[in-house]
């Protein structure tokens, strides 16, 4: 790549779809990027700790509750202004970023934004309210306990409505089969369903997820490029 950008990775907890891109961000995988960095909305949260493994830059930007997230937007938009940070990475962030201008923001879904998206879809409630569909097919008899269903890995732009951004990558995910079983059989309730679920999707997310970070970087480039182009010939 002739230039890259600077991208930084907001999360709040464990940090293991963050690690997933700054493992592939230290192997190369991810030429479009010049820096990339973490932030952290919580002081004690294990991403911060595996960031230092990584050998990534962190910051920690704290947001304890909905009353200081006006004032984590503020301290948030001057951290990435001062770093010239053009691609933000939410990667388990639990709270409402606004927009800042000339900044992409990017967020993976564990299901298809347009069915299962939206507030209140976060965590365990996305994964029960895929199932929950899929066993309302089999309840109507449209489809048979037995068949292939699939859950949408996506990537999109953070825009309002919450989770109806323009989508950059999606791939489907075959839920495993034993988990409608076990649903359609009752040896299986519905949050344990989506519990199996999430641990399941979220081995294919640590894979899905740099491979957006890469298409989203890319599209920034591009159009910095174009953008570089009209103020050369104008």
């Amino acid at each position: 790549m002739d230039e890259g950008i600077n991208a930084g990775i907001i999360a709040s907890g464990s940090g293991t779809a963050a690690n997933a891109v700054m493992n592939a961000y230290n192997m190369g995988f991810m030429p479009e990027l010049a820096d990339l960095r973490l932030i952290s909305t919580k002081g004690s949260a294990g991403c911060i700790g595996k960031a230092e493994i990584q050998k990534i830059k962190s910051e920690v930007i704290e947001c304890r509750s909905k009353q200081e997230v006006p004032d984590f937007n503020l301290q948030l938009n001057q951290y990435i202004k001062d770093q010239n940070i053009q691609l933000l990475i939410l990667a388990g962030c639990v709270w409402e970023l606004y927009p800042i201008e000339g900044v992409l923001m990017i967020n993976i879904h564990p299901a298809d934004t347009q069915r299962h998206g939206g507030r209140h879809m976060y965590g365990l409630k996305v994964h029960e309210r895929v199932l929950s569909d899929v066993m309302d097919m089999v309840y109507r008899e449209v489809a048979k306990p037995e068949d292939d269903f699939e859950t949408c890995l996506t990537v999109h732009e953070v825009g309002f409505p919450i989770d109806q951004g323009p989508v950059i990558m999606r791939a489907p995910v075959k839920i495993p089969n034993e988990i409608i079983m076990g649903m359609h059989t009752g040896t299986l309730s519905l949050e344990e369903g989506a519990e199996k679920l999430q641990k399941h999707v979220l081995e294919y997310e640590w894979i899905f997820l740099p491979a957006a970070v890469r298409a989203a970087a890319r599209n920034i480039i591009t159009e910095n490029k174009k953008k570089r182009w009209v103020q050369s010939v104008g």
